[in-house]
Parts: C-alpha cells; sequence; structure tokens
C-alpha cells in the first residue's frame, strides 16, 4: 500500500498534464502593425495573427467586455461556455489586450486547430507573445488522476490528522488555515489551499462526482472509473507572467512535466516521518 506521497509522484510520469484556462495579454501597439483591410476590429486582428480565430471560427459574437475592458470579440459557442473572448478599452491601452481562453474554448480552439491539420503549439505562441512583449496573465495547470484509488477525502483526513503535511516552495509546512473544505465534514468532496484571490491557489476535487450528472461533458468517462482526482493550479498576475517567461527558456517543445513540476515545487503533498 503507496504512501499519499508516492502515488502523488506517480502524477510526474502521466501524459495528461494539460493547461486548462488561460489569459494572454498582448501590448496595445500592436495595432499600429495592422493593415486596415479586415472587416475586423484592429484589436482582433491582432489576437488573431497570433492564433488565427477568425480562420478557426467561422462565426464570432461582439459584447461588453468586463473587468475594465469595454469591448469584446466572441469566438466560439458561447452556450456551451466554450469561448475565446478577445477584449480591449481604447482608453486604457496600458491595459493591452486580452485574449480570454475558457477550458472548453481552449479544447474547442486545439481540436478545431487539429481538425484543419495544424495542432497547437503552446511552447511557440507563448514565445512568439512574449516576442511582442506580451506575456501571460493567468494560467490554470490541471492533471486528472484516474483510477488510482484515490480519494479526496482520504486526503483531508489525512491532512486533519497530521499525518500528511502540504510544504510550500521555502519548503515550510503549509498551515491549515489556508486550507478551504466544501463537502460533507465526514464526505469531503473538494479542497482548496490559498485564497481565489491570491497569486497562486490549488483546488484538488473529485471529477467523478462531479461529471456523474445528467449534464456531464464526461458522464461516460466518469461512470465507468473507479475514482477520479482532478488536481488544479491557478496561477495569476506576477506567478502567470513569470511561468510564460519560464515556458519561453525551455528547450523542449514538451512543456507540460515543467508545469507540473511548477505545481509540484509549490504544493508538496509529503507523509509525516514515521
Amino acid at each position: 500500500n503507496m504512501g499519499v506521497t508516492e502515488r502523488l509522484l506517480i502524477m510526474e510520469t502521466m501524459n495528461n498534464i494539460k493547461i486548462d484556462q488561460l489569459r494572454l495579454n498582448i501590448p496595445y501597439d500592436e495595432i499600429y502593425q495592422v493593415e486596415n483591410s479586415q472587416s475586423l476590429p484592429k484589436e482582433v486582428i491582432v489576437a488573431d495573427n497570433l492564433l488565427h480565430l477568425a480562420w478557426l471560427f467561422k462565426s464570432n459574437t461582439v459584447s461588453h467586455g468586463h473587468n475594465g475592458y469595454t469591448s469584446s470579440y466572441n469566438f466560439g459557442s458561447g452556450e456551451q461556455g466554450g469561448n475565446i473572448s478577445v477584449m480591449w478599452n481604447e482608453s486604457r491601452k496600458d491595459m493591452g489586450i486580452l485574449v480570454d481562453f475558457t477550458a472548453t474554448g481552449k479544447a474547442l480552439y486545439e481540436s478545431l486547430a487539429e481538425l484543419h491539420g495544424i495542432p497547437v503549439n503552446w511552447k511557440k505562441i507563448i514565445e512568439e507573445l512574449y516576442e511582442k512583449m506580451g506575456h501571460i496573465s493567468r494560467l490554470d495547470i490541471a492533471t486528472d488522476l484516474i483510477n488510482y484509488g484515490f480519494s479526496v477525502n482520504e486526503i483531508i483526513q489525512r491532512l486533519k490528522n497530521e499525518e500528511s503535511f502540504f510544504l510550500n516552495t521555502q519548503g515550510n509546512k503549509i498551515n491549515a488555515n489556508r486550507f478551504k473544505i466544501i463537502g460533507s465534514y465526514s464526505e469531503a468532496q473538494t479542497l482548496y489551499i490559498g485564497s481565489r484571490k491570491s497569486d497562486a491557489f490549488l483546488r484538488i476535487y473529485d471529477k467523478k462526482v462531479e461529471q456523474d450528472r445528467a449534464d456531464g461533458l464526461y458522464r461516460n468517462l466518469a461512470r465507468n472509473c473507479n475514482d477520479w482526482i482532478r488536481v488544479e493550479a491557478e496561477f495569476k498576475h506576477r506567478l502567470a507572467k513569470e511561468l510564460g517567461k519560464y515556458i519561453t527558456t525551455l528547450t523542449a517543445d514538451n512543456i507540460y512535466p515543467y508545469l507540473l513540476g511548477c505545481v509540484l515545487e509549490r504544493w508538496s503533498l509529503v507523509d509525516r516521518e514515521e
């Protein structure tokens, strides 16, 4: 019977690490490089030059931006939440042009690109973004543990009984007051570490329960597995920007093991020394 730690180390060998949600910030000045011959606003063309959104998505909708952005062009299917929004505010050029991928929007973008025979290479896109002096303002890294005999509840009970601890980047124990538990005391389904407002936030939850609903996109998989735990790390602001810069320094196109390394370094689950 492996300890929690050994089992979490297996995560490093898994191939289903992925970038889940993503926000890219392109400097507003890029609009001055754009020819004014197309029907799209210059701000959208800037995003399109990097991501080929208009070519992959035949239609788009115009709406109001949010979080201080006033204009928004959305690609994808709004009703599924699968959209990619290009947002800007002409009177706040310092905020840049924001390209916001929801998790389902990003998955849709990748499958459309693959259908058209040009699989998405995030390493190259991120390099190009940073060459334009842009940056990532949010990056979520997710990994799925399916049939590992894992339970969120077990991790939480071990943390409560001080049989396991999370260590931070400095190797210090993360205080229990940084944890938030969702679900009943006896059967917890979600564990949050850190605050949603901070630059780094970890969520561990029972994906089997979440997807085993009539509207679950992966209901079939949820029905047919014994257990399914999702681990999601959310990096924002300064940390997301630094992580993007770090990605540009990597030599390998497969950036995912490195991304997982960033997660494990910040939240390392260890068992108490006997």
